[in-house]
């Protein structure tokens, strides 16, 4: 599992990071989306090295098992 960096935001407003754990940068949009506001974009994702593990959510599920940490 990898930590990323999550940039989400609404045009013209200040931008928040939410760090997610996931297996790519897809599921850790994924994952995000479940903390956005109404009206907030994923502005960028970045895998980090963050020697922590801290993170915001757990990990999202797949397309086929969207319940499951695959």
């Amino acid at each position: 599992m990898r930590i990323y960096r999550v940039t989400v935001g609404v045009e013209g407003g200040t931008p928040r990071v939410l760090k997610v754990p996931s297996k790519t940068d897809v599921q850790a949009g994924d994952a995000a989306a479940a903390l956005m506001k109404k009206d907030e974009a994923i502005l960028s994702i970045e895998e980090t090295d963050d020697p922590y593990q801290e993170v915001d959510t757990p990990p999202a599920g797949t397309q086929t098992h969207p319940d499951q940490i695959t």
